[in-house]
């Protein structure tokens, strides 16, 4: 199967934004595009223009944008939450994980079935909220019916190349697909192959239904283990075939596509799709869940150097030696594949969630680094489109500038007064000032980031229902309701706040160099800030070099880290949404440090207007020098637990430091790391020299594979900015 016609295509999804493409296709940018690039023959384009008007009043982009009350263009340009003048809620919901393991085990007639006998159940008696009810469960049999029938004309196709097909050999072969397929999505699957199959089409199916946008797969290992062991006691199947299956089903995987608008692949490049697998971990009875498919699908990924599918080891205290073994030399292969979340803080987290002990113990990672519940979670992990990121650094600069945005504004108008009026930093008397303008600046722009979300989220449910999703996330049957509505057994929302260290620093600046050992006055910061640091090159590389920087075990900013996050996390954890859910807090960035760098004004740590922000909880690029031991100490001062919507700690280590000891000293760090309660890791293992060179010579360096933040992808394929941003990074030796 494919998701759109053509080898690594796209659908074009114009239901929730494609005025992006109308303009790139009337430029001729389309077919130019540096990043990311695609091609369509002018029928295809003279075919999407045609609908341009109808679709620049219908997408959900534009009906978000009519639904917002005037307040909110007030704070438009506050450099701090997302949204804009217009364009806004462009994406899906997605960063979700619908119930594979449903689909396999039990086929989509069954499920069809159920939702008839719920209708007969409530026929000539729609009291209250049953019609709504009744209208969902109709709308359920038709996806059954939909899927059944996507799966049935894949067999048919089967069927059709095998009589046209000479070779024996490969004429069986798709004799016994078309057997399958035509068996898969109504029946359970029988072998292997069939559920292997069985998850690809749904993931089909939920992508033209839910936009491909971090539509995580969940725990394949576990999902696959019990039919593979069962073939294989029956002789139908041997390892090396296993192998091969999901040696094919990561590739199919990396064919699916989703088309960006130009712009987003600086943030996001190198086709990514969050399309993510978990692995390892514990049980739902908290035994260890390691089994052969764990490793199989590492090897996929180490044999492959494949990016996409990403793929998230769980850890835990009895996870195996050999596990740890193979997951480095899978990262070491294959740049932050996989990346390692700890099992002894995401389940707390997630029972703090309100998640039952056996849902929690069932988690898995979606999107890029966010836990969620595997298949009974509607987590919202994304926010409800794109809206989840948050920078931080721009409510630090509101709160010493009363509340206005020094970044002019893109359309030219004068910049004006976004924010709470908190006063200049020349007139605070104290640090204790600063903080508390920095709190109310906090505070107030997640009010404004949760308000604009529950617009876009009602506007996005009214028009978007996902009925695919639905058909298998549990409570959704139960409950007559789609997921969008609040059917999920639990309901979340996602925030990411992006830059902490960025803004750790700018505070630490601000404390050091005006209030502590005052080595100069308020009034000059401020005026050199305000000029970018033009003409005070001096000050800015003194505060550079001399402050005491986060990410070094010092108490001096780890505390205000600390502080920054404890703030966060409060207001975020009792924000409360649509669906009666409270909010989840998370620190990281995908790659929208990088972006929204450049739209960032210069910042108290000495940064420049435009330079990238710090990378999840990560230190500032460079700043920490003091090994990764004191990295990790410092990143502990954050409190995992309250950030249960994710954290991500990105660390760079040259490939001579795990040789020899090197490896089992990284485990022994990480486990340590995991035992005081951090919640995620991840690795680059290459040389600066290494990245210098692939970005002089990228057709010698197609292979190479980087984590960037939130994703993995081709390094030769990003925008220029992340690629520097990799190689700036800190490289770390292991002593």
């Amino acid at each position: 199967g494919e998701l759109a016609s053509t080898y690594h295509g796209s659908a074009l999804y114009p239901e929730y934004a494609i005025g992006w493409l109308f303009d790139e296709i009337r430029s001729g940018h389309f077919l130019d595009r540096d990043l990311d690039p695609y091609d369509m023959d002018q029928e295809d384009m003279d075919y999407v223009m045609r609908y341009e008007d109808f679709w620049a009043e219908n997408d959900l982009s534009k009906l978000t944008d009519a639904a917002l009350p005037p307040e909110f263009y007030d704070i438009v340009g506050n450099g701090v939450v997302t949204f804009g003048v217009k364009g806004s809620g462009a994406g899906p919901v997605g960063h979700f994980c619908a119930n594979y393991d449903k689909a396999v085990r039990k086929g989509f007639g069954a499920i069809k079935q159920e939702a008839l006998e719920m209708i007969a159940s409530l026929k000539g008696r729609l009291y209250g909220d049953s019609a709504e009810r009744e209208q969902f469960y109709y709308a359920v049999t038709i996806v059954c019916d939909a899927m059944i029938l996507l799966s049935k004309r894949y067999a048919e196709e089967c069927r059709r190349q095998a009589a046209e097909c000479a070779d024996e050999d490969r004429r069986a072969e798709l004799l016994k697909m078309a057997d399958g397929l035509e068996w898969t999505m109504e029946n359970p699957a029988r072998t292997f192959e069939e559920a292997v199959q069985s998850l690809f089409t749904y993931q089909i199916a939920l992508s033209l239904d839910g936009n491909l946008h971090g539509l995580t797969f969940g725990r394949v290992d576990q999902y696959l283990d019990s039919f593979y062991q069962a073939d294989l006691a029956a002789g139908r199947i041997t390892r090396e075939r296993a192998q091969e299956v999901l040696d094919l089903f990561c590739l199919k995987i990396a064919e699916m596509n989703k088309i960006w608008p130009s712009f987003a692949t600086a943030a996001a490049g190198g086709y990514t799709t969050g399309q993510l697998i978990t692995i390892g971990g514990v049980k739902k009875d908290g035994t260890d869940a390691t089994n052969d498919v764990t490793y199989m699908l590492l090897e996929c990924a180490r044999r492959l150097v494949l990016h996409d599918p990403p793929m998230s080891l769980r850890i835990h205290e009895g996870t195996p030696d050999l596990l740890w073994d193979v997951a480095i030399e899978t990262t070491k292969a294959c740049g932050g594949v996989p990346t390692f979340e700890n099992d002894k803080v995401i389940i707390p987290a997630l029972l703090d969630r309100g998640l039952a002990l056996e849902s929690a113990r069932n988690y898995c990672l979606i999107g890029c680094v966010e836990p969620g519940g595997c298949g009974d979670d509607w987590p919202a992990n994304g926010g409800p489109g794109q809206e989840t990121f948050w920078r931080i650094p721009g409510a630090v600069l509101l709160a010493i500038n009363n509340g206005i945005n020094p970044m002019p504004n893109f359309d030219g108008t004068p910049q004006r007064q976004t924010g709470l009026p908190t006063g200049y930093l020349y007139d605070m008397k104290s640090f204790d000032e600063v903080l508390d303008a920095v709190k109310k600046q906090i505070e107030y722009f997640i009010d404004w980031h949760v308000s604009f979300c529950s617009v876009r989220e009602m506007v996005a449910r009214r028009n978007m229902p996902l009925p695919a999703v639905s058909a298998t996330v549990d409570g959704c049957l139960e409950s007559g309701k789609d997921v969008m509505f609040g059917g999920a057994k639990y309901n979340g929302t996602g925030f990411a706040g992006v830059g902490i260290g960025t803004a750790t620093d700018s505070l630490v600046a601000i404390k050091y160099m005006v209030f502590d050992k005052k080595l100069c006055s308020a009034r000059e910061f401020y005026d050199a800030l305000m000029a970018d640091w033009e003409g005070y090159e001096p000050l800015r590389q003194r505060i550079m070099k001399e402050i005491p920087h986060y990410g070094n075990d010092l108490d001096y900013p780890d505390e205000i880290a600390e502080w920054i996050s404890k703030v966060i996390t409060e207001k975020v954890r009792s924000c409360v949404g649509p669906r009666g859910n409270h909010w989840s807090a998370g620190l990281y960035p995908v790659a929208t440090h990088v972006a929204w760098g450049k739209m960032t004004w210069a910042t108290p740590d000495g940064r420049k207007t435009g330079e990238p922000l710090s990378d999840g909880i990560s230190p500032i690029q460079c700043m920490d020098t003091s090994g990764p031991a004191a990295t990790l100490k410092s990143a502990l001062r954050i409190d995992h637990r309250n950030s249960g919507n994710g954290t991500l700690l990105n660390m760079k280590f040259h490939p001579k430091a795990l040789e020899g000891g090197g490896k089992d000293k990284l485990v022994a760090l990480m486990k340590t790391y995991f035992d005081l309660d951090g919640m995620e890791l991840q690795f680059n293992i290459a040389s600066s020299e290494m990245l210098k060179e692939a970005q002089a010579q990228p057709d010698a360096h197609r292979d190479l594979v980087v984590r960037i933040a939130g994703f993995s992808a081709y390094f030769v394929e990003l925008h220029k900015g992340l690629q520097d941003d990799v190689i700036k990074r800190t490289e770390l030796d292991l002593v």
